[in-house]
């Protein structure tokens, strides 16, 4: 009697396992909808602003743009700040500034996560060609929350004349001085904002995605040029960021009026970018817009940095207007201080402090 029982006990375990596997999955499509279903209710743009806001509202702050003029750098070169160049590798090697590291974009998060301890240093400086690209890595890298980091103002072309004769030399320009517009253009209409979809829930784990993916393309992709604006600007809700005096001066055709440091985000004018067109913020040098468009493109919008900024296209009358007042390039920005081909670097957090390291105001 117990054998039979036994068997019957037998015969009926791959059916009750069967049942059992079949109440696993269920129960594991049950949580992964579940987790589905918590994922569509999360506005991830909502998450990812409220965190930014949180935390200091970088682009809408006294601190954008967040630049170090060369001077103070070299002054400081034997102080405790580190130097970032993410130029390509054959530039850094032809000559770079004593102690400066070679870190492509798309490695910078990893670089800072895992490479170096950024709070060991009193300043991080980012150092590209014109200052641009820096400007673009520096306004990601202080949204995650790095505080010390700098963007280098004219980048290598105010510290090196070879630099500055293949940059800023070759492109300012005053071609389009006599086409400005004195009009002054209204807002959009207040609009809806844009969608994310990272998958990720929290605001943070939304912003190193988004970053990541930034830093990844480079900045490149996130430009475009004066021919492009004058010839098509139509295509495009083209952002001046200047102070209104200087806006009615003379724009950009078509081109709207937005005050620098306060008027993108919620509370002000954000919801006024549409986000079916290619927003173009532009400045004096394109180092401030550089910020600006890394910040527009973290949230969600489509947006292009004027590269040059007005010096490409109105450069001689800038100068004319008065060069420090208009953020004009010219060659006295050129300080040719040395370079170097040495790739030894300082070690991580020298004792020895920086008395006093003056940062320089934006564009």
């Amino acid at each position: 009697m117990k054998r039979a029982k036994l068997w019957v006990a037998l015969l009926m375990l791959p059916v009750f396992l069967v049942i059992t596997s079949c109440d696993d999955q269920g129960e594991e499509s049950k949580q992964a909808e579940k987790q589905e279903q918590v994922k569509s209710t999360v506005d991830e743009f909502d998450e990812l602003l409220t965190y930014i806001e949180e935390t200091g509202d970088f682009i809408n702050s006294p601190k954008v743009p967040s630049m170090i003029a060369s001077s103070e750098v070299h002054k400081n070169l034997d102080a405790n700040i580190h130097i970032i160049d993410i130029r390509k590798s054959k530039d850094y090697t032809a000559g770079h500034i004593k102690g400066a590291v070679n870190v492509g974009m798309n490695k910078l998060i990893d670089y800072f996560e895992n490479e170096i301890n950024p709070n060991s240093y009193s300043h991080i400086v980012m150092v590209c060609y014109s200052g641009q690209s820096a400007g673009f890595a520096t306004s990601i890298l202080r949204l995650l929350g790095y505080d010390n980091v700098y963007d280098m103002k004219w980048g290598m072309s105010s510290w090196d004349r070879k630099t500055a004769e293949k940059k800023w030399l070759k492109k300012i320009s005053n071609k389009y001085a006599d086409q400005l517009e004195t009009k002054a253009i209204e807002k959009a209409s207040p609009t809806s904002y844009p969608k994310l979809n990272t998958g990720k829930e929290m605001g943070m784990e939304i912003l190193r995605e988004r970053a990541q993916e930034l830093l990844s393309k480079g900045f490149k992709p996130f430009t475009v040029k004066a021919d492009e604006l004058f010839q098509n600007g139509d295509n495009y809700y083209i952002v001046n960021y200047w102070p209104k005096a200087k806006y009615e001066k003379g724009h950009i055709p078509g081109a709207i009026q937005y005050d620098p440091k306060k008027s993108l985000g919620r509370s002000t004018y954000l919801n006024t970018l549409p986000i079916d067109e290619t927003v173009v913020p532009y400045c004096f040098t394109g180092q401030h817009s550089a910020f600006v468009t890394a910040y527009l493109n973290m949230i969600g919008y489509d947006a292009k940095s004027l590269v040059y900024g007005a010096n490409s296209f109105m450069n001689g009358l800038m100068r004319e207007r008065g060069a420090k007042k208009w953020h004009a390039f010219s060659p006295k920005k050129i300080h040719d201080y040395e370079v170097s081909t040495s790739t030894a670097v300082k070690k991580e957090g020298a004792e020895k402090q920086a008395e006093t390291i003056e940062v320089a105001g934006g564009c």
